[in-house]
């Protein structure tokens, strides 16, 4: 976060010194509203830059075993432009590297899911999916677990529609 208010920052105060040293090299005096007019265009433009390209900069810094099964966008009355087109600012992802199958019933598998939101910070829990019945729990820190990493006993399950997209990203 701080980044990026320093990021707004220097992008406003940059831009502000390239008009003003052009204004220098024309040998004219810059109206009095043109530097703070343009840092102020320059600090909404990389802001909205930023919204837009978020989701595709940080998926191509993902590793290879990350997979992404779902994005999410919010509309804000506060931008307009985003009830237009509002930009992806969350999304959940697999990583295929910790996907198990259990020894003792092959369709239900254990996986590590992302939850991964601009500004915010990452969440990562592990799902129990039972492929047969299209049902998911959480295995937390007090779940009993056998001897292979799977718990013994579920106690909440969590219906998954047909479409959900854990469920077809871990049963497929």
């Amino acid at each position: 976060m701080y980044v990026f208010i320093f990021s707004t920052v220097v992008i406003g105060f940059a831009s502000a010194g390239v008009v003003m040293l052009l204004f220098r090299l024309w040998g004219r005096k810059a109206p009095k509203y043109v530097i703070p007019l343009v840092a102020a265009i320059a600090m909404f433009g990389y802001m909205i830059w930023d919204e837009y390209t978020w989701f595709d900069r940080y998926e191509a810094r993902l590793p290879q075993t990350i997979s992404v099964i779902q994005t999410f966008t919010d509309e804000n009355i506060f931008a307009p432009w985003t009830l237009v087109s509002a930009p992806t600012n969350r999304f959940t992802a697999i990583d295929r590297e910790k996907l198990v199958s259990n020894p003792q019933n092959p369709d239900e598998k254990r996986v590590m899911t992302l939850l991964l939101r601009k500004g915010g910070e990452t969440l990562a829990l592990t799902h129990l999916v039972d492929c047969t019945q299209g049902r998911r729990g959480y295995i937390t820190p007090d779940t009993s677990l056998d001897s292979n990493g799977f718990p013994t006993a579920m106690n909440e399950w969590f219906d998954m529609d047909a479409d959900d997209p854990l469920r077809a990203a871990v049963c497929s």
